[in-house]
């Protein structure tokens, strides 16, 4: 029966396929997010924060003032490096120049040529495109400029309740998350920790007797010389259907009631 750590190694090892498979089947396509002239600091500290989280490390910040003010990195827990990492434009032409798609995220409607999308179907919008796609989004008082979002291939809408907007850092973190749910961000959820093997793996039978007979060799002869006993603890412990983990940790509770030293 092999050990359990080398389960963990080769589990290990499958995910790692797995990453990569996933990895190279999205290199030709990237993303990217474009705050336009962002008014709180604080809000670019929590888009990047929600940049980790979703799998995604290319800022690009519209702004007339450089460097970054100090306060964005207030909020941005654990993505200090996206921030040092973020490239800053002059103007919005400047910054999808290498793009090869854009999206203007907008609730305001004009007058435009400019095809208009719900969130929900830019997934599909996406899908099959190559090179890197830019994600637009405008200033927290009052959005993208009509010309800002005429430089762009869509219009994309957060559908909300109501007539209000909302945050620029949330419709940054809804965006990112539809897009990483939909499997198009390699970096995203296919890279988050699995709970240990240890914690999935349904139990076995083997352990499943060896609990048995710990329990039996435990109960006063009052219950151990019934011949339903056994079958009893058996047909209970399967019905609980536990990992091997939690098995463990009943194991280990019931042998500390009879006041034996659990196992290392």
């Amino acid at each position: 029966m092999e050990s359990e750590e080398n389960l963990v190694v080769k589990e290990q090892e499958l995910d790692n396929n797995s990453q990569l498979s996933t990895l190279n089947s999205q290199l030709n396509l990237k993303f990217t997010i474009i705050l336009v002239e962002p008014e709180h600091p604080h809000n670019i500290g929590f888009v990047a924060r929600s940049m980790r989280s979703n799998g995604l490390s290319d800022l690009r910040i519209v702004r007339k003032s450089k460097p970054l003010p100090k306060k964005c990195y207030d909020t941005a827990h654990s993505s200090a490096d996206i921030l040092d990492n973020a490239k800053l434009f002059s103007t919005l032409k400047e910054a999808i120049a290498d793009c090869s798609y854009t999206v203007a995220f907008s609730r305001r409607l004009f007058d435009s040529i400019v095809p208009h999308v719900s969130l929900p179907k830019l997934p599909a919008l996406c899908e099959g495109k190559e090179g890197t796609v830019a994600l637009v989004f405008g200033r927290e008082s009052c959005g993208l400029a009509f010309e800002e979002i005429e430089l762009c291939a869509v219009q994309c809408e957060i559908p909300v309740a109501g007539q209000m907007s909302i945050n620029l850092s949330h419709a940054v973190s809804v965006a990112s998350y539809e897009l990483c749910r939909s499997d198009l961000l390699g970096e995203g959820l296919a890279f988050r920790n699995k709970l240990p093997i240890t914690h999935r793996k349904p139990a076995t039978v083997e352990q499943f007797d060896s609990i048995e007979s710990f329990i039996v060799e435990t109960l006063s002869d009052r219950y151990r010389k019934h011949a339903w006993t056994r079958a009893s603890i058996r047909t209970w412990l399967q019905k609980l259907n536990p990992s091997q983990a939690e098995l463990s940790a009943i194991f280990g509770m019931l042998r500390d009631l009879a006041k034996k030293p659990a196992r290392g």
